[in-house]
């Protein structure tokens, strides 16, 4: 496949992301249009999919990078594409200190094909590193079937905001949380355009937190629940 890059003026990273994946054996569907997602080296890689060809294939991508203690920070992601098998592969690095960089990926597929699209952050490091970034396939492209479970239900481990450590929650689909230290809450959707969640464990802190696709609920840059698959 042939890389082109290019640079764009401006951009909204605001649009909610509804599915991602963090297992290389499930990828999520990307849907048509535009999908949004944090990443960074602290959760790990973020895997998609679509399915491509017969014909000529555009994907775009973009990326911020996240500052760090309010001051811009120098990081980078590496977006690639691949055959389910890995017969192919094409990478591509998107590095900024602070300014919105893209790239394209254009290609011509002889046949269907199942087109896995990895969005890495950096690795290692003892801060965290990455940034918000958005994926958009056009031409030959169909897209599998998006989930009608809330995304914010799944496995995290509680990082922040909570006296009591509360170890792996569970965020369950009947809008209750269960824990690994036994106290437990509950979970509501406050308002979907956000993605903004209210948080209630029993007999501690209740929070209003975001849900970052990839990344967990957050309250600005602190993570208080970080996702786990």
């Amino acid at each position: 496949m042939r890389i082109a890059v290019s640079f764009v003026a401006a951009l909204l990273f605001a649009a909610p992301a509804w599915s991602q994946s963090l297992k290389p054996e499930t990828p999520a569907p990307l849907k048509a249009g535009i999908n949004t997602g944090t990443v960074d080296n602290f959760v790990g890689t973020h895997y998609w999919y679509f399915m491509g060809g017969p014909g000529k294939v555009h994907v775009h991508a973009q990326f911020k990078p996240m500052g760090l203690l309010g001051n811009n920070f120098k990081s980078s992601i590496t977006v690639s594409l691949s055959d389910e098998k890995h017969t192919w592969s094409t990478p591509k690095v998107l590095s900024s200190d602070s300014k919105i960089v893209d790239g394209s990926f254009d290609g011509d597929l002889k046949a269907p094909t199942k087109v896995i699209v990895t969005v890495a952050p950096p690795t290692g490091g003892l801060v965290r590193m990455g940034g918000d970034y958005q994926l958009e396939v056009t031409g030959a492209a169909t897209f599998g079937p998006q989930s009608s479970a809330d995304p914010v239900v799944g496995m995290y481990k509680e990082m922040n905001g909570y006296t009591n450590d509360l170890g792996d929650c569970k965020f369950i689909a009947d809008g209750t949380v269960e824990s690994t230290s036994g106290t437990n809450g509950k979970w509501k959707l406050f308002d979907k355009d956000s993605q903004t969640y209210v948080v209630d464990i029993e007999g501690q802190q209740r929070h209003s937190l975001q849900f970052h696709a990839g990344r967990g609920l957050c309250d600005g840059d602190i993570i208080f629940f970080q996702l786990l698959r």
